[in-house]
């Protein structure tokens, strides 16, 4: 495993999820079809921009998210920053928002760790039956994952692209910067960042990326029409630097 500043740096993680999906559920139809806009837009990176090892990526679908997750240990943060400023962005023009948190650390299978009864009757789709139902199994765990889920908790609330603070270094040059008001994370603003990168990623990939004046019109004037809470206006205001 590969080393930074003497500390171990495991497989990179993406936890990207849509914003206020509970809530919005049932009200619409917009917000199940901008999570199928977030799942293509990860497809899409998978198959035209990095499909090949050493810098092909895995994908699992947690409800209304998904993890993404490198298959090496990576020194910079550069890659998965690019992915979530190309993914965000893409989302946003949809009309609906998502929220990012990076971190790394070990992932693996663990479908050893699981009782044999069960694994004996999973199937190829990772389904047991149980009768006439069945069980889905979920077979990836890791600390990559526990991590990126940690910091989500930390975050402020927002679609905001948050990661731990002890990263900072592993960020690029040209990255906006905030910091939270909790000193283990610091705001990445994905609005007003321009990031070479990410825009070839979404060249390549044919992805939506609509201009920083559009974005900000449009997140809002979304702000004030949707019963989001006071704090998420005040995440909006001070990390994506949008007068509400």
């Amino acid at each position: 495993m590969k080393r930074l500043n003497e500390k171990p740096i495991g497989r990179w993680t993406i936890n990207i999820d849509l914003e206020g999906f509970g809530h919005l559920y049932d009200r619409e139809d917009l917000v199940l079809l901008s999570l199928g806009e977030l799942m293509e837009g990860i497809y899409r990176i998978g198959v035209q921009c990095y499909p090949e090892s050493p810098d092909r990526i895995f994908v699992h679908q947690l409800g209304d998210g998904f993890i993404i997750v490198s298959e090496f240990p990576e020194a910079s943060l550069e890659r998965p920053v690019a992915i979530a400023l190309s993914l965000l962005r893409h989302v946003a023009n949809s009309g609906r928002y998502a929220k990012a948190t990076i971190s790394d650390g070990e992932f693996a299978n663990i479908l050893s760790c699981y009782p044999s009864s069960v694994i004996q009757e999973t199937g190829p789709d990772k389904r047991v039956r149980l009768g006439r139902g069945f069980m889905t199994l979920f077979p990836v765990m890791g600390s990559a994952l526990i991590r990126a889920i940690s910091i989500e908790k930390k975050c402020p609330s927002g679609p905001l692209l948050a990661v731990a603070a002890e990263n900072r270094k592993r960020i690029p040059d040209g990255i906006i910067v905030h910091e939270a008001s909790t000193q283990d994370i610091i705001i990445i603003d994905w609005i007003h960042t321009e990031n070479e990168l990410a825009q070839n990623i979404a060249d390549k990939a044919h992805l939506n990326w609509p201009d920083t004046p559009s974005v900000s019109s449009q997140l809002k004037d979304y702000s004030q029409k949707q019963p989001v809470k006071e704090e998420w206006k005040t995440s909006v205001r001070d990390f994506l630097e949008i007068s509400i």
